[in-house]
């Protein structure tokens, strides 16, 4: 399989401003950019940028109302962002789709 179909594999939802999700990390709280079912992708707005391989784990709260405790390793940093690759089981692919609801009947389009 190709880069760019596994790439496409998994749903992402690239989050509108004012409905990012937040990801609690310790005493630290981030703002989702995107997410899918394998990773995920947050803004640190502070210099503590984690190194590559890092394994991080925390609580994602979506603004839907439902959370999910998530693990991951670093697979980039860099330009107040960084990308998670998650550990199994992710984002369940349920969860995924309530997003794609919860975004839709607030109007919004869901582009990549």
């Amino acid at each position: 399989m190709n880069d760019f179909a596994s790439r496409r594999a998994h749903f992402r939802i690239v989050y509108p401003l004012v409905e990012r999700p937040s990801f609690e990390v310790g005493r630290y709280v981030y703002e989702v950019i995107d997410c899918s079912e394998l990773g995920l992708r947050y803004e640190i707005k502070d210099k503590r940028m984690p190194t590559l391989g890092t394994q991080i784990g925390g609580m994602v709260q979506f603004r839907r109302g439902a959370s999910i405790e998530v693990t991951g390793q670093v697979l980039r940093s860099q330009n107040g962002m960084v990308v998670l690759v998650l550990d199994p089981p992710g984002i369940t692919f349920s969860g995924i789709l309530g997003e794609q609801r919860y975004l839709r009947s607030k109007g919004y389009t869901l582009r990549e």
